[in-house]
């Protein structure tokens, strides 16, 4: 029987070392050779177009004004031949049985899209290896771990589109991305899948990437902050897959922790953030096991109290807007 062809789709502003690097020729490695890659910058240059000439598989599709990663996912789509289409970032690459193991998911269970891991490129530099520490975590994650590292087979309600495979009819039934949220697309995507059209979508640690950090504080804070307002945003639309109690955590932490300048010298007051103090330390621990890095277990413990800092503000601004506002949220 002849196995589904696959589309592997990634939007990029340009074709950058990542995609030259990392990702092309990794690709050329799977032995499996039943899939496309379509690759969407924003122009094409005469250079880079000879890139199709030495990977027969590689589409390059420039979206000139439009650049926007969803709406350049929908493009892709429109232009794929596959009967499933796989979605990952531009600083993301496979690993030989990538295809592979999503094929044998899709067709031992009944599911319209499949999902694994992203986990650290061994490359990584140091500001990587101390976000990979925090999202491997379940304080750092909020039980999300396991989108950073292979653990059980589940079903989920929610993947980011990092490595996304989905059934292209199902795609298009869903009406692809909505570009009105970004980042967050991904997210509106898996609520229609599971909760409107009964989709399901498996988890298998064996569908695995390699998927870099962010590779600087600051750019990593503000991701965590964009994805803080979104849920917060989400939470108010009512959306089922941003009702779980743990995206409502670092909010009612910030809240605590602004409730202690009013209560100052409450004993009683003083007992969660001893607690906090305590899970931080087991982060602290862990970083220091995985690394014998003393550095990264430092500064990974500081960098998670101020993501959940800046997460938490941000979900409650999510939230007001997102009252207000059901539509275009960027």
């Amino acid at each position: 029987m002849k196995q589904p062809f696959i589309s592997v789709i990634i939007p990029v502003l340009s074709i950058n070392n990542n995609i030259l690097l990392e990702n092309l020729p990794t690709f050329k490695i799977i032995k499996d050779k039943n899939f496309e890659v379509i690759i969407l910058p924003n122009t094409v240059s005469k250079k880079e177009n000879t890139l199709q000439n030495k990977y027969p598989w590689l589409r390059l599709v420039p979206t000139n004004k439009i650049t926007r990663p969803a709406q350049k996912r929908d493009i892709g789509a429109r232009k794929a031949r596959g009967d499933i289409l796989a979605f990952i970032d531009d600083d993301a690459y496979p690993t030989p049985k990538w295809l592979e193991s999503a094929r044998t998911v899709f067709k031992k269970s009944n599911a319209a899209a499949v999902c694994g891991p992203g986990i650290l490129p061994r490359n990584a530099n140091f500001w990587e290896r101390v976000f990979d520490e925090i999202l491997k975590t379940w304080i750092g994650s909020g039980g999300l771990a396991y989108r950073f590292i292979p653990q059980k087979k589940r079903f989920v309600d929610d993947y980011p589109s990092m490595n996304f495979l989905i059934k292209k009819d199902i795609f298009i039934k869903l009406g692809g991305f909505n570009s009105d949220f970004w980042p967050g697309e991904d997210s509106k995507l898996c609520e229609d899948l599971v909760y409107k059209n009964g989709g399901l979508i498996a988890y298998s640690p064996y569908v695995v990437i390699y998927h870099h950090r962010r590779n600087n504080l600051g750019g990593y804070l503000h991701q965590h902050g964009q994805y803080g307002y979104h849920r917060g945003a989400f939470f108010a639309h009512g959306d089922r897959n941003s009702r779980h109690l743990f995206y409502l955590v670092p909010s009612l932490f910030v809240l605590y922790l602004l409730s202690l300048l009013t209560l100052y010298g409450s004993v009683i007051m003083i007992i969660p953030l001893f607690l906090y103090t305590l899970l931080l330390s087991t982060v602290f621990s862990s970083a220091l096991k995985n690394t014998s890095n003393l550095k990264i277990a430092v500064v990974s413990t500081i960098v998670l109290f101020l993501m959940h800092i800046v997460y938490g503000v941000q979900f409650m601004k999510g939230l007001f807007i997102g009252t207000f506002k059901k539509e275009k949220i960027y």
